[in-house]
């Protein structure tokens, strides 16, 4: 739900530093040079699948046998697996310089969260247990948090194209800029601060497949909870100077153009959790004493 710059290294870079990296495995180092052409022919499978929202439309390996399957050209899923883990990831390999580009453009904030989270490694959009295919591509690697990469079911995928998570690099500029996420403000008891409640609520000009999306998408990463939660951590401020300002005989014009507007159009993009809250207590500002 954050858009992200798409990576500034290809995959044929990428490739080309995991075949640098390989060492006493003069094998499989022949075999990665060997099935580039086929690898980056996948990759454009896989662009042309985002572009379109169609990435669920792309089988799965079979993992029914207990076997070690072919999967691009004669690279089978345990090898596949082994260039991200052996010599993508780790920092002795040329390859991490890639993989920590990819997580420092995130500027330490997770996309699927819009930002709650901090990202601590690299989520395989399309998991690499069932995809190994693009266990290095450049465009499946999206820096998360760990509550997004983890408790997200990391190894799941979709099978339906409602199911899709938002892809940072390669969906549709709706969900991005677009506001989709909206909140309301529960006024409080006895001048108790209130609660923030947020809910998502795409457009109604939007196709169906892409109103449940991002229906699923806010429900699957906890969103409700985790906005609300930001919002707590502000709101008692924010209407303790809205009293303030009462108090100095500013009326609720100055109030809202003074204090609350400012905080709406000062929200990082348009589904941030600031941008909700604050639009939420414009509305609910005749009933804060």
């Amino acid at each position: 739900m954050m858009r992200l710059s798409e990576p500034q290294y290809t995959y044929q870079d990428t490739l080309n530093k995991c075949i640098s990296g390989i060492t006493g495995n003069n094998h499989l180092k022949q075999k990665l040079k060997d099935s580039k052409d086929a690898l980056e022919q996948s990759e454009v499978q896989y662009v042309q699948a985002a572009n379109s929202g169609a990435l669920y439309g792309i089988l799965p390996i079979d993992t029914s046998e207990k076997i070690d399957p072919n999967v691009v050209a004669n690279l089978t899923k345990s090898e596949l697996k082994n260039i991200y883990d052996i010599y993508f990831r780790p920092e002795e390999k040329p390859g991490r310089e890639i993989y920590d580009h990819i997580l420092n453009s995130a500027n330490e904030k997770c996309p699927y969260c819009g930002g709650i989270g901090t990202p601590r490694n690299l989520d395989h959009y399309l998991p690499i247990a069932h995809f190994p295919q693009f266990s290095v591509v450049p465009r499946n690697l999206v820096p998360a948090c760990r509550d997004c990469n983890m408790d997200g079911e990391a190894d799941g995928y979709a099978t339906r194209p409602e199911d899709q998570i938002i892809h940072p690099y390669l969906d549709s500029e709706r969900y991005f800029s677009d506001q989709w996420i909206f909140a309301t403000y529960q006024v409080g008891n006895a001048g108790q601060p209130g609660v923030i409640e947020y809910q998502a609520n795409p457009p109604a000009n939007w196709p169906g497949v892409d109103r449940l999306r991002v229906q699923n998408h806010f429900r699957d990463f906890g969103l409700s909870r985790r906005y609300a939660t930001k919002a707590a951590q502000l709101i008692g401020t924010t209407l303790s100077q809205v009293r303030q300002m009462r108090l100095n005989g500013v009326n609720e014009h100055g109030i809202a153009h003074m204090l609350l507007i400012p905080g709406v159009t000062s929200a990082p993009f348009v589904n941030h959790w600031q941008r909700g809250m604050y639009q939420a207590l414009i509305v609910a500002l005749p009933q804060i004493v």
